[in-house]
């Protein structure tokens, strides 16, 4: 195939994606949280954010929750008790650390990653369908996403090996742009399965083989495949290889074009720079493949950060409560695992240690014990910098304030 050919191909799928608009993907006033993806330490780091968010009154508000990865063992967890969970007068669920973070502190302590990569070299299983297996028995219990409430909704994001795109798993639907979408009339899938697929860490974890019923696929209405053959579509819905977030590692693109209001939780392990990086081929293979996933990762960030700037000088000026709805400017908070807090506000607010927050940041992606002690400050850590951030840089957004911050674990203070 010619050069021009080639880019007559890209340019043909390029236009397809940006076309492309998922069920109901119109802007509108509500609020979308993202939980990034980085195992177990994205996993803690997430709980606590989310005590927090229930705390400040925020989290019941939630339209939609975005995960991959770790993010998604966390939201997983959330979507499975949501609606079993009680709410007082002001709309927080009770018992929360019960009931959703001391369960999700209680599997970090177990090890899963390289004991379920030997057991899925095993004939007729995998890594990723060992993994699932080890999530399914320790918090799913065999529930598939019609679990799921249908409000706020949650989608369980990976990325889908052969067409490169977004897979989406949801209640409603599961599906990419270019294959289309399968509903659970038509074929149930577990909620493990789902998580598994979105923290299909490559290369030890990854892929998970998705396999379906080709005859399930449905094609998105009103829309035509293109750049690809019906024979060619019908191959790829045989069986789909999916990974974890190596498209969107963030969990962003199901909210950012969709809330005007965001909340972005990052739990993944910022880039090292380093005076001397290894010569051999494989470490040095694994620097490149590092340097590219932090440039996309950094990209969607910048992006985010800019829509928040020019969300506050609409917000300031008067304009974001005007319709039609402001297209790109959003309001919200961003908090990562690296983020330097902002300064105290209150004498309420909790002490926190720079140098150990730093050293949290710096703990391997792993699904494995990390240890009693880096595992409850990773939760204490991301209930920090929620409330901090939160309380800073949110507008447009009441908070319960009667809840003053204290330590999810109290026996592991940051400072």
């Amino acid at each position: 195939m010619s050069v021009a050919a080639n880019e007559a191909v890209v340019s043909d799928e390029a236009v397809a994606a940006a076309e492309f608009s998922w069920e109901g993907g119109r802007l509108e006033r509500g609020i979308g949280l993202a939980l990034s993806g980085g195992g177990f330490r994205a996993m803690l780091f997430h709980a606590g954010a989310l005590q927090r968010l229930n705390e400040l009154g925020l989290l019941t508000r939630v339209d939609r929750v975005a995960s991959v990865s770790g993010g998604s063992i966390t939201a997983g967890l959330l979507g499975y008790k949501w609606r079993t969970l009680r709410r007082d007068r002001e709309g927080r669920f009770e018992h929360f650390f019960g009931e959703i973070v001391q369960p999700l502190y209680a599997f970090s302590r177990r090890s899963i990653d390289v004991r379920d990569a030997i057991a899925g070299l095993l004939p007729f299983t995998s890594a990723a369908k060992q993994v699932a297996a080890s999530y399914d028995g320790a918090l799913f219990l065999g529930a598939t996403l019609a679990a799921l409430p249908d409000s706020p909704r949650f989608v369980f994001c990976a990325t889908n090996l052969q067409t490169g795109a977004l897979w989406r798993f949801s209640k409603r639907y599961s599906g990419d742009y270019v294959l289309g979408f399968v509903t659970p009339k038509r074929q149930a899938i577990r909620l493990a399965e789902a998580i598994a697929a979105s923290s299909a860490f490559p290369p030890i974890l990854s892929p998970l083989r998705l396999e379906l019923d080709s005859g399930a696929f449905e094609d998105w209405p009103g829309r035509e495949v293109k750049g690809h053959g019906r024979a060619e579509v019908a191959a790829l819905r045989a069986a789909v290889l999916l990974t974890d977030g190596v498209y969107d590692n963030h969990g962003l693109e199901p909210i950012v074009k969709r809330y005007t209001t965001l909340l972005v939780s990052d739990g993944g392990a910022p880039f090292a720079r380093k005076p001397r990086v290894p010569g051999d081929w494989v470490r040095h293979l694994r620097r490149i493949l590092d340097l590219t996933d932090n440039q996309v990762r950094a990209l969607r960030r910048r992006d985010l950060i800019a829509r928040f700037a020019a969300g506050r000088q609409a917000f300031e000026a008067g304009r974001f409560a005007q319709d039609p709805l402001l297209p790109y400017e959003r309001l919200g908070a961003y908090w990562g695992i690296d983020t330097r807090p902002p300064p105290a506000s209150g004498p309420g607010d909790l002490p926190c240690d720079p140098v150990r927050v730093k050293a949290l940041a710096a703990i391997p992606t792993r699904l494995s014990d990390l240890g009693e002690t880096a595992s409850k400050s990773l939760v204490n850590w991301g209930y920090l910098i929620c409330d901090r951030c939160v309380r800073k840089h949110l507008k447009g957004q009441e908070l319960a304030e009667d809840e003053v911050p204290r330590w999810p674990f109290e026996d592991t203070p940051l400072g």
